[in-house]
């Protein structure tokens, strides 16, 4: 297990090195992008595989480690990530072919792609905290040039708003991890012992409570701001729209999970002090609410489909903070779950967006019309896409949302349930709204009617599967995989 946590990390690594290295033409460096990715699934699904039951294995003196937690995550990089690069290749030959991108910024756009997996998969391993929030740094440098490889105006400013707004925040995430070290270090009395998590959550209850509260409210500001919690989220819109439609998949539907890894495992350990969750949990279930309000003012307004998913990112990190405010066993389970499916479906609905605004040359709702005549199979993924996003039963979300509620009402707070169906609604009729738009009536501008590829549609197809799958049945693998993950939040 040790060799394979080192090779999960070696593969995305070495092979952003060769894909920017050698000089091939587009095809092939599209199936070495591919053949990559596939092999980076299988070794990392062979790791999280290993931790369903609640095992749990290090590497490097402890340095790195993997459980039931790091995979869940783990599990959403590799299967995510892989069907994401899939649909990439065919993506970027479209802009390759349209003069907005040239061989060589393809090249690049596969070597970022593989070194952003690496940087994420870092910080779901590292054990030690200071490694975990340098890794949450280096996902910001490594996507950045994703998002503005078009090279234009709007986004290098977003690239550059990204830069600037997450590396703030993280400073302060960076003020936490130093103050855990110290609070850490006196109880630990060991230097290198005192900066690993697992280390940590055993000697939770010694460390001092005070020291412990400020620990989190910085690690919230800071990871929160990557993870894209309100008020800190003003990066997410102009990011998640301005840059080719994997980039924004990829980040949505996996990074801001990676982000909020971090806050949980802060989460975990104040927890688990003699503090207890009820600090944790008022906090999560305050900022969620807020987090979700603002998304749903913003997303009824939207007429750029890039962006209204953008807001649908704010919007479900929300949702995920939710569960962790809500707490308890099925709370915590409700806000791990979320994550697997918000994952699957934001991706569906990004990468779906690149079929749409190819067919109609542009990202505004208003000036579209009539895709379930024009792109049947198209109009479908995208239904698919919405209908989970706003919770439709017998699609995936819907499950997470409903776990998310009945764990509110369980414990009795039926003020938080009810603020949280009412920014649901209003999301629901805000979406559906902009769902006509593009499903019914006449086109209201020019329409490539080019028929969309077959290698296109395939992964956005597995994608929608795996949403409708999850809406319906219990896969009892995922769901140990997910208890196991929530008994290590809770301490048990």
């Amino acid at each position: 297990m040790e060799n394979l946590l080192i090779l999960v990390l070696a593969i995305p690594l070495a092979s952003a090195i060769i894909i920017w290295l050698i000089g091939i033409n587009t095809k092939t460096v599209g199936m070495l992008h591919v053949l990559a990715s596939v092999v980076y699934a299988v070794v990392a699904m062979m790791v999280v595989m290993s931790v369903v039951d609640g095992e749990r294995h290090f590497a490097f003196n402890e340095m790195l480690f993997i459980d039931s937690l790091g995979g869940v995550f783990l599990s959403l990089i590799a299967i995510t990530g892989l069907l994401i690069n899939m649909y990439s290749v065919k993506y970027m030959d479209w802009e390759v072919k349209k003069g907005h991108l040239t061989d060589k910024d393809l090249r690049l756009f596969f070597a970022l792609s593989h070194l952003f997996i690496f940087t994420m998969t870092l910080s779901v391993l590292a054990n030690n905290m200071a490694v975990m929030w340098a890794a949450v740094e280096a996902t910001t440098l490594s996507s950045v040039f994703m998002v503005a490889i078009q090279k234009g105006k709007r986004s290098t400013e977003s690239g550059w708003k990204y830069i600037v707004i997450c590396s703030v925040g993280l400073a302060f995430a960076l003020y936490a991890t130093i103050l855990l070290y110290g609070a850490g270090f006196a109880v630990i009395g060991d230097g290198h012992d005192a900066m690993l998590w697992t280390s940590l959550m055993d000697n939770a209850k010694l460390i001092d409570g005070d020291a412990l509260k400020l620990i989190f409210v910085f690690a919230l500001v800071g990871f929160g701001t990557k993870a894209g919690l309100a008020p800190t989220h003003t990066w997410l819109p102009d990011v998640h729209s301005e840059g080719p439609s994997p980039a924004s998949a990829m980040l949505s539907a996996v990074l801001l999970k990676c982000a909020l890894l971090a806050v949980i495992r802060y989460y975990a350990i104040v927890g688990n002090s003699m503090i207890g969750f009820e600090y944790v949990q008022s906090m999560m279930l305050v900022i969620s609410l807020v987090t979700i309000f603002v998304a749903a003012l913003f997303i009824i307004r939207q007429h750029d489909i890039k962006r209204m998913f953008a807001y649908h990112s704010v919007e479900h990190i929300g949702i995920i903070a939710f569960g962790f405010g809500i707490g308890g066993p099925l709370g915590i389970f409700a806000g791990l779950f979320h994550s697997l499916t918000h994952s699957i479906t934001k991706a569906l609905a990004f990468c779906v967006s690149g079929n749409i605004i190819k067919i109609y040359g542009t990202r505004d709702m208003s000036k579209m019309g009539g895709l379930i005549k024009i792109a049947p199979v198209t109009a479908v993924l995208f239904g698919i896409a919405i209908c989970s996003l706003v919770g439709i039963p017998l699609f995936a979300i819907f499950v997470s949302e409903f776990l998310a509620i009945k764990a509110g009402i369980n414990g009795g707070d039926y003020l938080a349930v009810a603020l949280f169906i009412i920014g649901l609604a209003i999301i629901f009729v805000g979406v559906f709204s902009h769902f006509n738009e593009v499903m019914f009536g006449e086109p209201k501008s020019e329409v490539d009617r080019t028929k969309i590829e077959l290698s296109a549609n395939i992964p956005l197809m597995i994608l929608a599967a795996m949403i409708v799958v999850l809406g319906i049945f219990s896969i009892d693998s995922v769901t140990m995989l997910f208890s196991n993950a929530t008994k290590i939040v809770l301490g048990s």
